[in-house]
């Protein structure tokens, strides 16, 4: 019989040799593939909080106009907060851009009129930060009613205290004077001593003073130099 060259026999485990092999295997990597899982979840950790604060802290960029009418509003009134100081600024803006009045214009009439104190009472009785008559509040209440969802029964004198509607109803007021008499100088006027009483020296040819008109136009100037903060 013709011996056949031997072959090398593949080595091979039984289940218990593999098993035991699979046990070493794990308990000498184990501690690194933990360290490993433990350090990527502490990346992702810190990736996150590193990026929180810069989203958080981002801030929607405001016009320059907004941000000098804010300045100015401000410098007024330091003692309110700066969320409240923005929303009057902001409905300033907004009233202004929709009557078409310069915003500075009606900071000006705000300074010489109430120096941006809400609830000032003048010796005739015009209320809140443009110095609003009651009856003219009223009347202006119901002509706007539908523009700004108002509720005339509900009206009161005090309502003229809050300065979002103060200025809602006021720069309505001088656009509308603006209209009537076709001249700033002439509404400034009419806003201050009341249109009937300007009509009437007008048709009867009465002099009046413009001492008013020139205080408005004085502040209006001085705060058109004013130059926006850089914040």
């Amino acid at each position: 019989m013709v011996k056949r060259p031997q072959k090398t026999l593949a080595r091979t485990l039984n289940p218990g040799q593999a098993c035991s092999r699979w046990i070493l295997i794990l308990i000498l990597f184990a501690p690194g593939l933990v360290a490993f899982h433990e350090l990527g979840g502490q990346r992702e950790t810190i990736l996150v909080a590193n990026l929180a604060p810069e989203a958080e802290s981002v801030e929607p960029e405001r016009p320059d106009e907004l941000v000098k009418i804010f300045a100015v509003v401000k410098a007024h009134r330091p003692d309110i907060d700066e969320a409240e100081a923005w929303r009057v600024s902001e409905v300033i803006l907004e009233e202004s851009a929709k009557r078409h009045l310069d915003p500075m214009m009606v900071l000006a009439v705000i300074r010489v009129e109430s120096g941006f104190q809400y609830t000032a009472v003048s010796p005739m009785g015009a209320r809140g930060i443009m110095q609003i008559m009651p009856e003219t509040g009223r009347f202006l209440t119901e002509t706007l009613r539908h523009e700004y969802g108002l509720h005339p029964p509900s009206y009161r004198p005090e309502s003229l205290d809050d300065p979002l509607l103060n200025i809602r109803l006021g720069v309505y007021y001088l656009h509308d004077l603006t209209k009537q008499f076709r001249s700033l100088n002439l509404a400034l006027l009419a806003y201050n001593a009341g249109p009937a009483e300007i009509q009437n020296r007008l048709e009867n040819n009465i002099a009046f003073s413009h001492e008013y008109a020139t205080l408005v136009f004085d502040a209006y100037h001085h705060l058109k130099k004013t130059r926006p903060p850089t914040f």
